[in-house]
């Protein structure tokens, strides 16, 4: 599945990820509460506030698009989220040496409140945009996987900051079981059991799916609720059905 989507996140995780799949953090230790959002939220020590831009605060909008860490799949655009992060986040292409490129963002580290970890965000770029850049891009410098990130001209910088965001990835540097995504984001709508023992817990509403495995590290992924089927259920549902 050479979509610009499965690549860019393929190039975040940097191990092998056929169809948005790994295995989750692991945050056991950590009490959750129902806030006023309906949302599970996190108590903090001391009865103190609690914490912001946490992985599972994901708050869906008026006009029915999602955000989280501040940011809204499907709406913002690269420049939008380069507004927000800062300087931190990478801008590069990546692909395979012969192959089409897909245009992503990297945070590493990602401070997720007070969950840290890698934060991948993949655009929607027109293949026509992407062959061009990539004709022109710098310096590549080489990842797992036989993939490279390429260093985007200057020259297209103005032009990649008007693609819009399609989706994030978390990565976080914990592990977190089923029953702590439960706790987080209450009862999945469905899950699928992948290959290997995984399984993606999915949250349509909130455009959010949770890949889990026992001793694994795995992923948080975010798109606007609207393409959930489309970028999310549809590819782990095809790879569920192939065990």
């Amino acid at each position: 599945m050479n979509k610009p989507w499965v690549l860019a996140l393929m190039a975040g995780v940097a191990v092998l990820l056929v169809a948005f799949l790994l295995p989750l953090m692991h945050m056991s230790g950590v009490q959750g509460v129902t806030g006023g959002s309906g949302m599970p939220g996190v108590s903090t020590p001391g009865g103190s506030a609690p914490a912001q831009g946490l992985p599972w605060q994901v708050t869906r909008l008026a006009d029915g698009h999602a955000q989280v860490f501040g940011l809204v799949p499907g709406q913002d655009s690269l420049a939008d989220a380069q507004a927000k992060l800062g300087d931190v986040m990478q801008v590069a292409l990546v692909a395979k040496l012969g192959e089409s490129a897909a245009l992503e963002a990297l945070v590493d580290p990602f401070g997720a409140g007070f969950v840290s970890g890698r934060l991948v965000l993949a655009f929607d770029v027109p293949a026509e945009a992407l062959q061009r850049w990539r004709a022109r891009a710098g310096s590549s410098e080489a990842m797992d996987g036989g993939l490279r990130r390429f260093k985007l001209n200057p020259a297209d910088r103005d032009e990649a900051g008007r693609m819009r965001l399609v989706g994030l990835s978390f990565l976080p540097s914990v592990r977190l079981s089923a029953d702590d995504v439960r706790q987080r984001f209450g009862a999945p709508a469905e899950v699928l059991v992948q290959p290997g023992g995984v399984s993606a817990l999915l949250y349509p509403a909130l455009g959010l799916s949770a890949t889990v495995a026992d001793g694994q590290r795995g992923v948080l992924q975010y798109v606007a609720p609207a393409a959930f089927e489309a970028r999310l259920r549809a590819p782990l549902a095809a790879l569920a059905a192939s065990r």
